[in-house]
């Protein structure tokens, strides 16, 4: 393992042990306006459900796989949903240390 990466493993462990395993983190925290702008053509992740024609981010998750995907990929630099979702993820755990 790169020091690198034995660095990050740490840091992870120890924000964990801090936070507690089961802390939740807002889709606005994930989905920052600077995301939304370097990633995709919407400048929030608001505008991003507008587009999609869902009344809040909570019913994105019952739209159907491929009609998500679809549209991700017209409108983002992003393969899938799922895709989207894990760069959000890694973007934000990066900007916590």
């Amino acid at each position: 393992m790169t020091k690198e990466k034995s660095e990050l493993k740490e840091n992870l462990k120890h924000l964990a042990d801090e936070k507690g395993s089961q802390q939740a983190v807002s889709y606005q925290d994930l989905f920052t306006p600077q995301f939304m702008q370097k990633y995709t053509s919407f400048t929030t992740i608001e505008v991003f459900v507008q587009a999609l024609d869902v009344k809040d981010f909570t019913q994105i998750d019952q739209l159907a796989a491929d009609k998500i995907d679809q549209f991700v990929k017209k409108e983002t630099k992003f393969a899938s949903w799922a895709e989207m979702q894990q760069k959000a993820v890694s973007e934000y755990m990066i900007s916590l240390f």
